[in-house]
């Protein structure tokens, strides 16, 4: 699996090179910095220890939106928020979902230390990520948040489990059968049910390549079914 670390705004340079220094701990290579030039100031070289490599091949953005058609899954890192329609999964829980998923592009986002990932930003996403804590304070900085997922991916990968439980699913199929969803949703005149619509996309983004299949089949039924209507 392909897999890059974006971070979006980041604000000092110290979090850039600790997170470099982070993902080459883990064997990850690619480190994607949105609208910001904090990883070319010097302190993000010292921090960087030995991970000076990955900041030199940093990539740089105007917006994660220009990422997007990049990448089969954007996965948002964010604190939980428990009122959202959308499923929020454990790090842990992210890289068993990743298993089903080998051959897919895959990024894992991080937001600005301020502020986190603006809701623009999140939209852009497939899936959503958090890191249980004990308490919702102190929270994890940005570069402790980037060491936590690379250690869990890295060590997933490491053992050989990503890749080996199930045939990815075709990515075109994927974003075909959320079109097809959004389109019986509006068949059935539910279009505008805004936490039942997140629901269903974010079921589909979580889909190996037998679920997928079935579900085109499905609502295929469906949309046969309504149209006759």
């Amino acid at each position: 699996m392909s897999l890059s670390f974006i971070l979006v705004r980041p604000a000092r340079a110290a979090n850039v090179g600790a997170a470099a220094r982070a993902l080459k701990t883990q064997g990850f290579g690619e480190l994607i910095v949105v609208d910001s030039q904090a990883h070319t100031e010097e302190e993000a070289q010292w921090v960087a220890c030995g991970a000076e490599d990955i900041l030199s091949n940093v990539r740089t953005a105007d917006s994660l939106a220009a990422l997007r058609d990049e990448f089969d899954l954007l996965v948002a890192t964010t604190a939980r928020d428990r009122s959202s329609p959308h499923t929020f999964h454990s790090p842990d829980e992210l890289a068993q979902l990743l298993a089903d998923k080998p051959q897919s592009r895959v990024a894992i986002v991080f937001g600005c230390e301020a502020s986190g990932l603006s809701n623009t930003d999140l939209a852009l996403c497939d899936l959503y990520s958090y890191v249980p804590l004990a308490g919702e304070y102190p929270s994890l900085n940005l570069a402790q948040a980037v060491m936590v997922y690379s250690y869990e991916l890295g060590m997933k990968r490491s053992d050989q489990r990503i890749g080996l439980q199930q045939q990815a699913a075709d990515e075109q199929q994927t974003q075909a059968l959320k079109k097809r969803v959004l389109q019986t949703m509006a068949q059935l005149g539910n279009q505008q049910d805004d936490k039942l619509k997140q629901w269903l996309l974010d079921g589909v983004a979580q889909l190996g390549e037998r679920d997928i299949k079935m579900a085109h089949q499905l609502v295929g039924d469906i949309l046969k079914h309504t149209s006759k209507n």
